[in-house]
């Protein structure tokens, strides 16, 4: 008895300080430095004491098994510590916050967006893999293994197993626990950056785990809902010409003069800046830094405020599973085509299928657009003006279309310009940036003057029209100007205070609503999730249950903005608000959907689908040119992402434009089948063309 307690004492010793040097580990990659892991455990005992418990109980459990198998497991289960330990100290730097539970939802997203940062890092990653699994096969063939299993050490795994089980289940699901109690673990859904550096990786993350799922507001019920919607001011509009509206969100669109320590050799955004003074301009304060473009994009389209769903989260990813009242959807009830264009891929965020749910139309996503003019890894704002142009000619109904753009996505350049480069920075008072910064700087706003050029393009060709048409145009973020804010803070911008005004320059972009009948002049600063209501406000056309309440509570000055809870007093919500603004999206997207009288309304477009039309070969002959001998397909509606096959077999093109593609053939090919099919990135055939035969 005595030897197996002895065993079991040892054993359980030898796991409790595997997950000690685990978390240090962990901290060390996470904060950069040994002493820094070390300061952690040391000045925040209590937290690094409630990581201890989680993975103490965790990796316990796996004391089941032979002493082989438990080093094998217990190698397993501490590969995605390592990771997640990595993955947040990058995200760190770029972004400014740890990974969230949500992060891993991402999926191709993730790995598409991987292309642009370190490759030296994935290849010590691979290094490390490599050397890991390398332990793992000497530790086990080396490893005695056990002939007699001691029931006291399995009963004891059986044992933490429960524990492990029970503690997470309880620590993920309520605020108030003994152990966050008594372990000074202090939590902040709005700052993850500071709730990570107090509480640790390991245990932040776990916290992270419950807002996967989401809770039932207080009251929520028919009769509450009913009330809300009976007590909102709605809007009357007369029925009068529909104008077109083309709304343009700006990737990383910003105005970085506003920085009074730097100084610039021109106007990045002399005709931005124009427009802002003429017509309706401002500031809109948006829910995110550097990244995660379809938050504030779902915001704008829906009226929904992130700030109120679980932090890190994604809506597209995580909670668009079913048609939901949205400006395409209203702007279609109302008579419009309803088009997004994006030059970037369809399944990016998964943007084609709940583009369908929001009610658009069509879109024409990158595999879509017939000509797109490259810039760097990205795609040239002249594309985006092109295609706005293009649809708007083909007349018809009046247009809702909603436009995002690429070209100004970072990363930014530490060396080399582009061919436009135009623009040189510098620090006032005779300090300096380093190269970097100065670099990036320099390239982002060389990329401002191209979007300026693009806009100041399409708002003079919508002067000439004498349709009636309101422009909407705003930045979904603030650019990442270097790891670590960099240039924030080399330009002094950027203070770390985490204060309301540190908040505000950092979520904050430009806004600008244009038209060419009103003549309106109005200062606009508002939230993402506030311009919607304003736009149907302009357009004369009533919306959603939820943008009548946001609009009507605008209109009295009840709520201009919703920013992040915490700073929820700043802006004077009160809490009747806040609880029916939580009401209605609860209602909209996680509820029975009661304040919509009729769901017919909202359902899809039966006849929703990728760009205008599927390609059409109306001839193909073969043909020598310069020396070469060439298949030369003639047609109708061919994009940059169309590709030729002849007898099933694909051939890369040499050349081509909308109604031609030009591939080089065979001499011993004679009896042909033609066929052109629209393909994305993952190698997924979107749409494809009819048969054409040749002959010989």
């Amino acid at each position: 008895m005595w030897r197996k307690l002895k065993d079991s004492i040892i054993s359980y010793v030898i796991t409790g300080l595997h997950v000690y040097l685990l978390i240090f580990a962990v901290e060390w990659i996470y904060r950069g430095s040994f002493n820094a892991s070390y300061l952690w455990i040391k000045g925040f005992t209590m937290p690094f004491t409630y990581n201890f418990i989680i993975l103490f109980l965790l990796f316990s459990m796996i004391r089941i098994f032979r002493r082989k198998l438990y080093i094998l497991f217990s190698f397993i289960l501490t590969v995605p510590f390592i990771v997640l330990a990595i993955a947040s100290k990058i995200k760190l730097e770029i972004r400014g916050e740890p990974v969230l539970p949500s992060d891993f939802l991402l999926g191709s997203e993730a790995t598409n967006m991987v292309d642009f940062f370190s490759k030296s890092l994935f290849t010590w990653l691979i290094v490390g893999a490599v050397t890991v699994i390398a332990i793992i096969i000497f530790s086990i063939y080396k490893a005695p293994n056990q002939k007699q299993r001691n029931w006291l050490t399995i009963s004891l795994a059986v044992v933490f197993f429960l524990g492990f089980f029970a503690v997470y289940m309880n620590e993920t699901k309520n605020d108030d626990t003994y152990l966050k109690r008594n372990l000074n673990i202090s939590y902040l859904a709005w700052d993850q950056k500071s709730t990570t550096a107090q509480d640790g990786v390991i245990g932040s993350f776990m916290l992270n785990m419950k807002l996967l799922k989401i809770d039932k507001p207080m009251n929520y019920s028919k009769q509450t809902i009913e009330q809300i919607i009976s007590e909102t001011d709605t809007q009357t509009y007369s029925d009068s010409d529909k104008p077109n509206v083309i709304m343009i969100m700006s990737e990383a669109f910003w105005d970085p003069t506003v920085m009074t320590n730097v100084e610039f050799n021109k106007d990045p955004l002399p005709f931005f800046h124009k427009l802002q003074a003429e017509q309706s301009g401002g500031k809109v304060t948006v829910p995110v830094f550097g990244g995660s473009t379809v938050n504030t994009e779902f915001e704008v389209l829906t009226g929904v405020s992130t700030q109120f769903l679980p932090a890190g989260s994604i809506p597209y990813l995580n909670y668009v599973t079913k048609p939901i009242p949205a400006l395409p959807n209203i702007f279609r009830n109302n008579g419009y085509e309803t088009t997004g264009i994006h030059t970037f891929h369809h399944w990016f965020y998964q943007r084609s299928a709940v583009y369908e749910k929001l009610g658009f139309d069509r879109f024409e996503s990158l595999e879509y657009i017939p000509n797109p003019v490259p810039d760097g890894n990205f795609i040239h704002d002249q594309t985006i003006t092109d295609e706005i142009l293009r649809k708007l000619n083909l007349g018809g109904k009046p247009n809702f279309i909603f436009a995002v753009t690429t070209q100004n996505h970072g990363p930014y350049q530490t060396e080399g310009k582009k061919p436009y480069a135009n623009m040189e920075v510098n620090l006032k008072n005779g300090k300096s940036f380093s190269a970097d910064a100065k670099n990036i700087l320099e390239v982002y706003s060389d990329n401002l003057t191209e979007i300026d050029k693009q806009l100041e393009r399409l708002i003079t060709e919508l002067e000439k029209s004498n349709q009636k048409t309101i422009v909407v145009f705003w930045g979904d973020h603030l650019p990442l100007l270097g790891d670590d804010y960099k240039v924030y803070r080399e330009a002094g911008y950027y203070q770390e205070s985490n204060d309301f005004d540190d908040y505000k320059r950092m979520f904050t972009t430009p806004l600008l609503i244009w038209d060419n009948y009103s003549g309106k002049n109005e200062p606009l600063n508002v939230g993402a999730s506030l311009i919607g209501p304003v736009l149907l406000d302009r357009a004369g056309i009533k919306g959603d249950y939820l943008t009548n309440y946001l609009l009507n509570e605008y209109k009295n000055n009840s709520v201009k903005e919703i920013v992040r809870e915490d700073f929820m007093p700043e802006e004077n919500i009160s809490e009747k608000v806040v609880s029916n603004i939580k009401q209605l999206q609860y209602d909209l997207l996680f509820g029975k959907m009661y304040g919509i009288s009729d769901k017919k309304a909202i359902q899809p477009n039966p006849d929703y689908r990728l760009g205008y039309k599927d390609p059409k070969i109306t001839d193909a002959s073969v043909e020598t040119i310069d020396g070469k001998k060439l298949l030369v397909v003639k047609g109708e509606n061919f994009t940059g992402r169309s590709y030729v096959y002849v007898n099933n077999k694909y051939i890369a093109r040499e050349s081509g434009d909308e109604n031609s593609i030009s591939v080089p053939i065979s001499n011993k090919i004679e009896n042909m089948k033609i066929i052109v099919k629209v393909m994305d990135s993952n190698e997924k055939v979107l749409s494809k063309s009819n048969t054409f035969e040749i002959k010989k």
